[in-house]
C-alpha cells in the first residue's frame, strides 16, 4: 500500500526518487490523472464535497498500488509516481489499473458519483530525466488525452512540440490580426443546374514565418476560449463581406460562405456583430452563409447557441452544416437546427467513383438533405467523372480543385474574368 501525499509533500518526495533505478531495464514512471467529474461536483455540491471525494479517490488509489507515491496535485488531479517499472508495457498496464480503480462510483453523502478519470503517462527515457521533467511530460500527455478524448496517452516528444507551437501561435495570433498577416482565399461553389458560381467559400490563411502555412483549425484551437476568438471571427467576417462586396461590384453575382466555430455561438454579441457587418458592406443577408462543422452544430445545442443561430436566421442569413458524415449527428438535433444546407465531406466524395458503398452513402446523404428541404453541396470534386456522378445523383452544388483551387481575391477575380475559373459544367 502506498501513502497519499498532499501537493507540497508529494513534490518533495518526487524530487527524492531516481529516474534511473538500480534494477537493469527498470525506469521511473509518472501518471497524471484528471478527474473530470469533480467539476460537476464542485458546481452542484460545493468545494467541500469535491475535496472529500478527491481524498477518498487518492486513498483508494494508494491502497491499490503496492509501492510508489500518490499525491493530490491539483483541484481535480491525482498523480502517481512509480519508482521502477519494467518498460512502457508494464507502466501502461499500471495506468489502466489506476483508471479502473477510479472509474468505480464513489460515495458522496447519499449519492454515488462517477469521477470520469483521464490519464497521461510519462517514463524516464534512455537519458536521465529529472522527476520534475517527468511530471511536466505527464501533464503534457494528459492534455493530449483530453484533446483526443482518449482515456490514456503516453507522452511523446512530438506532442510536446505541438503544444509549444500552440503556445507560440496563441501569443502571436493577436499581433497577426492587427498587422494584417492573415489573409483569406476563395473557392467557388458551382450550381450543377446552371453551371454558374452560386457562392464562394472564404478560407482563412496564415503564412507563419517560423511554422509555415497554418491550418485554419489550428488557429481556431489556439484562439478558442480566449478573447482572441471574437477578434478573429470579427476580422474574418468583415474581411469576407468587404471582399464579397468587391467581387459583386465587379460583376460576379455570387454569395459568400464564412466558417464559424462552436465557440463563436457562445459570444453574446455575435448576432450584433454580424448585423453591423452586413450594414457596413451592404451585402444582401440572403447571400451570406454561416458554415459550422457537423461536430460544432451537434455540440451547439444549448439555449445560447440556438438563440445565436436563430438570430442569424432572423437577419436573413443561411446556415450550413460542413463536413457532414464524419461527426455524430443526432436526427432529433438535426431537425431542431435552423439549417439551409448540408456539405458532404470530401472523404466520401473522393471515393465516389471507385467505391460502390461510398456512392450509396453519398446518394443517401443527398436524398436525406433534399427531403429535409436543404441544399446539398459536395466537397472535394477533383475530376470530371466525379462531377458527372454527382450530377446523376441530383446533387445541388459542387466544390473542389477541379472547379477551382482556393485563391486570393485578385487572383480569384482574374480567373473568373479570364474564363480559367469555373465555367459551364
Amino acid at each position: 500500500m502506498s501513502k497519499l501525499f498532499e501537493y507540497p509533500d508529494f513534490l518533495r518526495a518526487l524530487d527524492g526518487i531516481s529516474p534511473c533505478p538500480q534494477d537493469a531495464g527498470a525506469q521511473a514512471a509518472v501518471t497524471v490523472i484528471e478527474l473530470e467529474g469533480l467539476r460537476d461536483v464542485d458546481a452542484a455540491l460545493g468545494y467541500a464535497a469535491g475535496d472529500e471525494l478527491i481524498r477518498n479517490a487518492g486513498q483508494a488509489l494508494a491502497r491499490a498500488l503496492a509501492d510508489g507515491l500518490v499525491g493530490i496535485t491539483g483541484r481535480h488531479q491525482i498523480t502517481c509516481a512509480q519508482l521502477a517499472v519494467a518498460g512502457s508495457g508494464f507502466a501502461e498496464l499500471a495506468a489502466h489499473k489506476m483508471l479502473r480503480v477510479l472509474s468505480e462510483p464513489f460515495a458522496c453523502g447519499e449519492r454515488q458519483v462517477l469521477l470520469w478519470p483521464r490519464a497521461g503517462l510519462a517514463l524516464a527515457g534512455p537519458r536521465v530525466v529529472r522527476p520534475q521533467e517527468l511530471l511536466a511530460h505527464a501533464y503534457a500527455a494528459v492534455r493530449q488525452a483530453r484533446r483526443a478524448r482518449a482515456r490514456l496517452r503516453l507522452y511523446a516528444p512530438e506532442a510536446a512540440a505541438t503544444m509549444l507551437e500552440g503556445v507560440d501561435l496563441w501569443s502571436q495570433l493577436g499581433q497577426a490580426i492587427e498587422e494584417g498577416s492573415l489573409h483569406l482565399e476563395y473557392q467557388p461553389q458551382v450550381a450543377l443546374a446552371s453551371g454558374c458560381v452560386q457562392s464562394v467559400e472564404a478560407l482563412l490563411r496564415w503564412d507563419h514565418p517560423q511554422y509555415g502555412s497554418i491550418r485554419p483549425d489550428t488557429m481556431v484551437r489556439a484562439a478558442e476560449g480566449t478573447d482572441l476568438m471574437p477578434r478573429l471571427t470579427h476580422w474574418v467576417f468583415n474581411t469576407a463581406l468587404r471582399q464579397c462586396a468587391e467581387y459583386r461590384q465587379a460583376g460576379l453575382d455570387a454569395g459568400i460562405s464564412v466558417n464559424f466555430s462552436a465557440d463563436d455561438l457562445q459570444e453574446r454579441e455575435v448576432v450584433d456583430l454580424v448585423a453591423q457587418s452586413l450594414e457596413v458592406w451592404q451585402v444582401p443577408a440572403e447571400s451570406v452563409t454561416v458554415e459550422l462543422t457537423e461536430t460544432a452544430v451537434m455540440e451547439s445545442h444549448d439555449a445560447e447557441a440556438r438563440a445565436a443561430l436563430h438570430g442569424m436566421k432572423d437577419l436573413g442569413l443561411r446556415v450550413s452544416m460542413d463536413d457532414f458524415g464524419i461527426g455524430y449527428s443526432s436526427m432529433e438535433r438535426l431537425l431542431r437546427m435552423p439549417l439551409d444546407e448540408l456539405k458532404i465531406d470530401m472523404t466520401f466524395v473522393h471515393e465516389l467513383v471507385s467505391s460502390r458503398p461510398h456512392q450509396r452513402i453519398v446518394e443517401s446523404m443527398i436524398g436525406l438533405g433534399q427531403k429535409m428541404g436543404l441544399s446539398v453541396v459536395a466537397e472535394g470534386v477533383e475530376d470530371q467523372e466525379t462531377l458527372e456522378r454527382l450530377r446523376a445523383l441530383g446533387c445541388d452544388l459542387v466544390q473542389g480543385f477541379y472547379l477551382g483551387r482556393p485563391a486570393r481575391l485578385a487572383q480569384f477575380m482574374e480567373q473568373t474574368r479570364s474564363g480559367h475559373g469555373p465555367s459551364a459544367f
